[in-house]
């Protein structure tokens, strides 16, 4: 599989946020309107359906790329039909 399905790209972008989200927050990060390194404080530390368009977009452009990086490797995406 190349490219991802719609419904695919958004559970693995959904999947790929709450990972995020725990790393940031076992690192002491916390949500906060405005994204601060220094305070470690980040405006997406939301639940994936509460994050605005733009931001989702980012984690569907990170799962984008997993197919491409696995066929590098010569390894490829499989799903259960």
């Amino acid at each position: 599989m190349d490219v991802l399905d719609k419904k695919t790209l958004e559970l693995l972008a959904e999947e790929a946020h709450k990972i995020w989200m725990e790393d940031k927050i076992h690192d002491g990060w916390k949500f906060g309107p405005k994204t601060d390194v220094e305070q470690k404080i980040h405006s997406c530390l939301l639940p994936y359906d509460q994050l605005s368009e733009a931001d989702k977009e980012l984690d569907r452009r990170f799962i984008r790329g997993i197919p491409r990086i696995l066929k590098t490797a010569g390894l490829k995406i499989v799903t259960e039909e």
